[in-house]
């Protein structure tokens, strides 16, 4: 087996490539096309190309319905759905719904298919997906038509996809909204051939006219192969339509030539249910033409091939049309039997969609059970997401007040010192709390450390760190700040203490707050910055308390080094950090 490209640009294009052949097969030579698949299907499972492998599996069930393989085409399309939904790939499966929905209207289970095209409508509608839209339109279209109900709602339908069509340049689209309007306008002349032959007549000549039309542009559609023009399926059925348009005319001459041209591209096409519509068409000519012999053994023929066919209602239009080919021989015992045959293919029709409904709904659960284990799969993932934060969180933050913890303040430590300019590192600790405590009441200590971590966070600026990391001990880091702003800094902070309301918190509480600070030196470590800031802390408690020591002179500046603006303007516009922004001196 000739595997992909293993460059992974390469392998795309060829992946590209083979799709886009197996799409024109698919609709053009589905016997092809089907043959192609089972080397393309072990490659792409090898590769674990999930999109191909779904690409490939529509395709492959799109052929299998052409070809009235409708077992194989189910599996298939399911196949490649429960791949869609389990991967989210919502587009494909709008798409996947709507072909199934095809296959279930080919079993004449009109319930399950509008059910099926109702969730590809809402799919594509979300999506904003036109072309999708306008190929939905025309198959909802078709299910009307086959249901000989709803023609003016078929009509509105087909109408509304033939002005989206020609902007989306699908001919093989625009194709199938004619010969749909063409199928709707013989059927209508037909049932007034006798009571109305002027309007049977009109309808007729417009009938010609869209199925002509049609039949241009599925000549002009992508062929097979990529240098080929013309779709010889989706033409032949266009000459389908258009035999029967010429019928309801009376143009036998023209509707003769038109389905001899259909016989000579059936080979190729090898579409089962074509095959039948082709016979039923020429049942229907050789009836009108008076050679009921040639009718029967046509009709006999076309329901041959519906014998392994899960399409009912195709034995049963043949059958219809064969009843009146023996009515008009005037044999009417034959004509009462091939009724009877009728009658059987029709409830047969009506057993197969009442079980193929069964398996639309259970595959329906099975889908909602696959999103609903998607969606939970999502949602803990969210939860573990957030779990995760809040634990990484909570691992470097003093929960009683939100700042920093000793973890943290180290992490914050160990990427700044020594990267960052005129780093200033402060401690902090509340002149005799324990009275606080003790007089007080601990809920009320909790609070007085809650209500000073606030007015420390909001006298620092974004990017610098306020810490918690004892009982009432405290710790800034000033970052890019001069030594006399970093020293203003801890006097406002001071003075807001002392001056805050205590007493409103509990009578006669009183609070102040020592601070010792230290500017750090080039390659100092951590452990001897922070001795130098308690040695400074130590000289604040034992003068006195209530007030802000600095350890003397900040270092020198290396030769060379500008001083920076913050040494000699106002403070600086506030970075991205951990803080709220620094209030004014």
């Amino acid at each position: 087996m000739t595997h992909a490209p293993g460059n992974e640009e390469d392998r795309a294009s060829f992946w590209r490539s083979e799709l886009d052949r197996v799409d024109r097969l698919c609709d053009s030579a589905p016997a092809q096309c089907v043959a192609a698949l089972p080397d393309l299907l072990d490659r792409a499972r090898d590769e674990g190309a999930v999109p191909v492998i779904i690409e490939l599996e529509y395709n492959g069930g799109w052929a299998h319905h052409l070809l009235g393989e409708d077992a194989l085409a189910l599996s298939a399309i399911e196949r490649a759905l429960e791949l869609a939904t389990s991967h989210g790939l919502r587009a494909w499966e709008g798409r996947l719904l709507q072909g199934l929905a095809a296959v279930y209207n080919g079993f004449g289970d009109n319930l399950s298919a509008l059910e099926l095209l109702d969730r590809s409508l809402a799919i594509r509608r979300e999506l904003g997906d036109t072309e999708g839209l306008a190929a939905a339109l025309n198959n909802l279209a078709d299910m009307y038509i086959s249901m000989g109900r709803f023609p003016e709602k078929a009509r509105e339908l087909l109408d509304e996809a033939a002005r989206l069509w020609p902007e989306l340049d699908r001919p093989d689209g625009t194709c199938a909204t004619l010969s749909g309007l063409a199928k709707l306008d013989t059927d209508e002349s037909e049932a007034l051939r006798t009571t109305d032959p002027g309007r049977a007549r009109a309808l007729a000549d417009r009938a010609v006219q869209s199925a002509l039309r049609g039949l241009a542009a599925a000549q002009g559609a992508p062929g097979a192969h990529a240098d080929d023009t013309g779709n010889p399926r989706m033409a032949a059925e266009a000459q389908v339509r258009l035999a029967r348009a010429y019928m309801a005319r009376d143009d036998l001459d023209a509707a003769d030539d038109t389905l001899a041209d259909v016989a000579t591209a059936l080979p190729r096409v090898a579409a089962r249910y074509l095959t039948i519509r082709y016979h039923a068409a020429l049942g229907r000519l050789r009836r009108m033409r008076g050679d009921h012999a040639g009718a029967v053994a046509t009709l006999t023929e076309g329901l041959q091939l519906t014998e392994q066919s899960l399409r009912p209602m195709e034995r049963a239009d043949l059958l219809l049309e064969l009843v009146q080919v023996h009515e008009d021989a005037g044999d009417l015992r034959a004509a009462l039997g091939t009724h009877r045959r009728y009658h059987e293919a029709v409830m047969a029709q009506r057993d197969q969609a009442a079980e193929r409904r069964g398996i639309v709904v259970n595959a329906q659960l099975d889908v909602e059970r696959v999103r609903q284990a998607r969606d939970q799969a999502r949602k803990r993932a969210a939860e573990l997401t957030a779990l995760n934060e809040t634990l990484r969180h909570d691992a470097a933050h003093d929960p009683l007040t939100g700042l920093l913890n000793r973890r943290g303040l180290d992490a914050v430590l160990a990427a700044r010192l020594g990267r960052e300019a005129e780093l200033a590192y402060v401690v902090a600790d509340l002149d005799l709390f324990k009275a606080v405590n003790d007089e007080h009441s601990h809920p009320v200590g909790d609070e007085v450390l809650r209500r000073v971590a606030q007015i420390m966070t909001s006298a620092v600026r974004v990017g610098d760190a306020t810490a918690r990391v004892g009982g009432e001990e405290f710790t800034l880091v000033l970052l890019d700040s001069p030594h006399e702003q970093a020293q203003a800094v801890c006097e406002r902070m001071r003075a807001t203490i002392a001056g805050y309301p205590w007493h409103e918190l509990s009578p006669g509480l009183r609070v102040t707050m020592s601070s010792g600070g230290a500017m750090a030196a080039l390659d100092e470590t951590p452990e001897a910055l922070a001795a130098r800031a308690d040695a400074a802390l130590y000289r604040a408690k034992r003068q006195g308390r209530d007030q802000v020591v600095f350890d003397g002179s900040p270092p020198a500046r290396p030769p060379g080094v500008a001083p920076r603006a913050a040494d000699v303007t106002a403070p600086r516009t506030p970075s991205a950090g951990t803080s709220a922004a620094r209030q004014p001196s």
